[in-house]
């Protein structure tokens, strides 16, 4: 059993009469400056909206913070203070920046003081507001981060130099607030920069001597560094973490009792409702996990007497904006050393945030990062002895990162991050399932007595949400590609709206033109727009290991040398797609290949499914090769950039280079045109021929088999992996689903979310069902679909004679009224984005081919309306809102229902869907948009 201790406690429930601890994570309202515990939260005594402050009211409660603060500040005693330290030399604050507001962070703000002579110090203030820890605990987190900056000057460690100091509401303390003295370092934080491989291997080979150094400094105790009475520096209890949830524990002489003490306190915040509230049995249950792990030393994947000590100074928030480097990439300094603590040594100099792959991190993926091995690397040609440490399984990152990983994650998120654990362990086994697993672990712990509580509570509200209609999807989880970079704001991103220019992810309201300055794509001229994709190309290609690529070519290719040549990229000829750049490798005896790598531009597209795309296109370029009759290219191999035996760089496929050019119908006369609709119609029956069990995409198993598996986005890339599905009805439903819950989330058609909403209910509700009418198979069958098919992924020849069929990495298994359907490359696009829904004379001149060929059961999928076309095709990204609406009435008109006034039907349907909690959340984002300016 745990130690059942008393729980920790930041901040009580503002709520009149109620001692209930508040929540840590969410309890907070930025509106009324107040927390509040699990009751409370959303409760009618909290009048607020629940809903994000605009822009405005955000900054001007900012606004009011630091002028209160400011105003606190005793400025002329500051002022002689540092004066007094630098022998009566005159300095004054930096007027450009009074407020201290360009060098914030979430605990600090941060005043120049200039002196006469050039030299620049930093006054840290620490920042007083309803998020604040009380006084003790602040002073406490001020005291050890002074009393280690003073160990690091000693020990000759790159970091700021600290010249004075005083606690908040000290009577000693002069200046009004707690403050500290230190120098300014020039230089830029490393995660604001876009660094080669090159120039990070640089920062590494600095901080493997900083990391070297550090090793030669031995503790004998875990905990925090403080000062004694007489100002000498000793070992303390551990300083609070980066999250925010750890009150002080120790000091600690093992790894045990630091570990398990650290997974104890979460249980406790856990149990009395103070983190995890939206899944508290399964949050219990993880750290209940961790803490058995850490009692069986499985933090620990090296040797066990390293649990006992020596023990090394960390920096706990080392996730890269930490590290200051100048233009040549050599480090400046180490700075933000507020909760640093002393660990053991597998902890300290192991797999850490500046290097990890947080993708990998959040989604379960188990392997050492790039940047992981850059520092390996740099430790190794510096001949330290921590290489073995860099070189260590990522499982204390990772059981580290959980233990700390308590600030409002997603049930999808914890879930994955707690896979990772499982298989980094060595405790899991393969097919790891949670359901499962919950279940086993509440057999074993069922004389937990706070498990026992929590199963109670959750039993109630499962009860209370069955009463409540849709009182589910109020809490329900949405997954997300990105979180806004906007500091403290914490929303998710758009999606496919990242920003190249300013490196940034922005949400809808930071999208709002007076806030993000930089211009669109669309509006760039052509110099700034080739200028754009020159440099991406040129990125891409610095990041390519050429004589890697070429010797994995060599290698497949039975021995035979080849040449690399970059392939076109801007231009008539060029022979990029939006999502892939192409190159080619010629080999000795003239065989021609083409290399195809992901565009990796800066994007809020996960890299998981960027390589979850490549694998599925390899996987059904090999399906396809075996079947006569469709012609594609031959695969012969592939690389993830992720894979740590890929020395590439990059992701890649190796594909055989098919003739023939891109086929254009708007080129082609009449009788060319139905040349290829009659092959089109030959490769449609050879693939109704090869039916599938699941809808989804096609990917090879470990064993090397074909299977079914998730959905491989769409040709827009807003959606993520989804699937597989047993029925076309869960496929078309779910589909549209996740359109309606990243709209109300403000991921997607944020300008117009309102009509977009509708747009995709009604593909759930009516089209969904009328498509599902069609199936006639028993059980469903699916069948191969090119989801990208408006002709230019046909390779032609001079006589229209169909080459190859190129770039299915959207490609799914689908019901057969979309396999063999109306689809793009039958489609006039001017009646697809307008409300002259019906056939279009080609899908007719097809549907009468496949007939003709004795297919008539085909044939009645492409000449019966074009329904299947519109829910494939969805909703273009940048439409007006007319256009948004002419589209809705076209899917209207297909589903039967045509609509002679769009507007008053919008206003009707917007009414009927209002028990939907996803229209409130609609609601306030119009509302948001409008106030901020991201919609007139």
């Amino acid at each position: 059993m745990p130690l059942h201790t008393q729980s920790p406690r930041f901040w009580t429930c503002s709520i009149a009469k109620c001692s209930n601890p508040a929540v840590i994570d969410t309890g907070h309202c930025e509106r009324c400056q107040s927390y509040f515990c699990n009751r409370h939260r959303e409760s009618t005594q909290h009048t607020c909206k629940h809903e994000p402050l605009d822009d405005d009211a955000w900054e001007d409660g900012q606004t009011k913070e630091l002028e209160s603060l400011r105003g606190s500040v005793n400025n002329d005693q500051l002022l002689k203070l540092a004066s007094g330290l630098r022998g009566g030399i005159e300095c004054a604050f930096d007027s450009s920046d009074p407020l201290g507001r360009s060098r914030m962070g979430g605990m600090h703000v941060h005043l120049r003081i200039v002196f006469v002579d050039g030299t620049i110090w930093l006054a840290r203030i620490l920042r007083l507001n309803s998020t604040s820890f009380g006084d003790c605990l602040s002073n406490q987190i001020l005291e050890s981060e002074c009393a280690t900056l003073k160990w690091l000057e000693t020990a000759g460690i790159p970091a700021p130099r600290l010249h004075h100091y005083g606690f908040r509401h000290d009577e000693l303390n002069c200046v009004g607030v707690a403050y500290m003295l230190i120098d300014e370092l020039l230089g830029k934080p490393l995660n604001q920069l876009q660094p080669s491989e090159g120039d990070k291997l640089k920062v590494y080979t600095d901080l493997a001597q900083i990391l070297s150094t550090l090793s030669s400094h031995p503790f004998r105790q875990i905990g925090s560094l403080s000062f004694d009475s007489r100002g000498s520096i000793v070992i303390g209890p551990i300083a609070g973490d980066r999250t925010g949830t750890l009150s002080p524990i120790g000091p600690l002489s093992n790894a045990t009792d630091y570990y398990s003490a650290w997974a104890e306190q979460y249980l406790s915040l856990i149990s009395d409702h103070q983190l995890f509230i939206n899944y508290p049995v399964n949050a219990y249950l993880i750290f209940r996990y961790l803490h058995k792990l850490a009692i069986d030393g499985k933090f620990n994947d090296i040797e066990s007497s390293l649990d006992l000590g020596p023990f090394y100074l960390k920096h706990m928030d080392d996730k890269g904006d930490h590290v200051f480097v100048d233009e040549k990439y050599n480090i400046t300094g180490i700075i933000d050393w507020s909760f640093a603590r002393i660990v053991p040594a597998y902890e300290a100099f192991g797999p850490s945030l500046v290097t990890a792959d947080m993708d990998d991190i959040f989604t379960g993926n188990v392997r050492a990062s790039k940047d992981d091995k850059l520092l390996a690397e740099a430790l190794r040609a510096n001949g330290s002895h921590l290489t073995r440490f860099a070189n260590s399984e990522d499982r204390v990152r990772r059981l580290t990162f959980a233990l700390g990983m308590g600030m409002n994650l997603t049930w999808a998120e914890a879930l994955c991050v707690f896979k990772g654990i499982v298989t980094e362990s060595g405790c899991g086994v393969d097919d790891f399932e949670w359901e499962t697993w919950r279940k086993d672990r509440l057999v074993e712990w069922a004389d937990d007595e706070r498990l026992l509580v929590l199963s109670r509570e959750e039993a109630i509200m499962q009860q209370t949400c069955e009463k409540v209609p849709n009182a589910s999807l109020v809490r329900k989880q949405v997954p997300r590609f990105a979180t806004c970079s906007v500091e403290q704001c914490g929303r998710s991103s758009a999606r496919g709206k990242s920003c190249t220019s300013c490196m940034r992810h922005l949400c809808t309201t930071h999208q709002a033109r007076h806030f993000h300055l930089c211009l669109p794509t669309s509006e760039l001229d052509d110099e700034s727009w080739e200028k754009t994709i020159t440099d991406e190309i040129t990125t891409l290609l610095v990041k390519t290991n050429i004589q890697a690529l070429c010797a994995a070519a060599t290698s497949i290719n039975h021995g035979k040398g080849c040449a690399f040549t970059p392939g076109q990229y801007l231009g008539s000829g060029a022979v990029m797609g939006c999502a892939n750049y192409h190159a080619w490798l010629t080999f000795n005896d003239g065989e021609k290949w083409i290399v195809r790598i992901p565009r990796v531009p800066f994007s809020d597209i996960p890299s998981k499914l960027v390589e979850y795309l490549v694998t599925s296109e390899f996987a059904t370029l090999g399906f396809l090769e075996k079947i006569k009759g469709i012609p594609t290219a031959k695969v012969f191999g592939y690389g993830l950039a992720s894979d740590p035996d890929n020395l590439v760089g990059v992701s890649y496929i190796f594909m055989e280079a098919v003739p023939g050019a891109p086929y254009e119908a708007h080129t082609a006369n009449p009788e060319q045109k139905r040349h290829v609709l009659s092959q089109v119609a030959d490769i449609l029956i050879e693939i109704s021929k090869h039916p599938f069990r699941k809808a989804g995409s096609l990917i090879l198993d470990d064993d090397g088999n074909l299977v079914v598996s998730e959905i491989a986005s769409d040709r827009f890339v807003s959606l993520g992996q989804h699937g597989p599905y047993d029925t076309a009805l869960d496929y078309y439903t779910n589909t549209a689903e996740q359109h309606l819950d990243i709209i109300a989330d403000g991921q997607e058609y944020f300008q117009y979310p309102r009509e977009a909403y509708l747009f995709f209910r009604t593909l759930r509700d009516q089209a969904g069902p009328k498509l599902v009418a069609r199936e006639t198979e028993e059980p469903s069958s699916f069948y191969l679909k090119h989801v990208d098919d408006k002709g230019d992924h046909l390779l032609v020849n001079e006589d229209y004679t169909i080459t190859g069929i190129i770039e299915w990495q959207f490609a799914r298994t689908v019901p057969a009224c979309e396999a063999f359907g109306p689809s793009l490359i039958t489609a006039s696009l001017d009646k697809l984005y307008s409300k002259d829904s019906g056939l279009a004379d080609d899908d007719i001149f097809l549907a009468r081919q496949l007939e003709m060929k004795g297919r008539a059961d085909l044939a009645k999928y492409m000449g019966v309306d074009e329904l299947v076309r519109r829910f494939m095709f969805g909703l273009a990204s940048g439409l007006y809102r007319s256009e948004i609406l002419e589209v809705l009435s076209g899917l209207l008109k297909a589903c039967g229902d045509e609509c002679t006034d769009i507007e008053a039907w919008i206003a009707k349907q917007w009414e009927v869907c209002k028990d939907d909690a996803r229209c409130d959340k609609i609601e306030a984002l119009i509302l948001e948009n409008t106030k901020s300016g991201t919609i007139d």
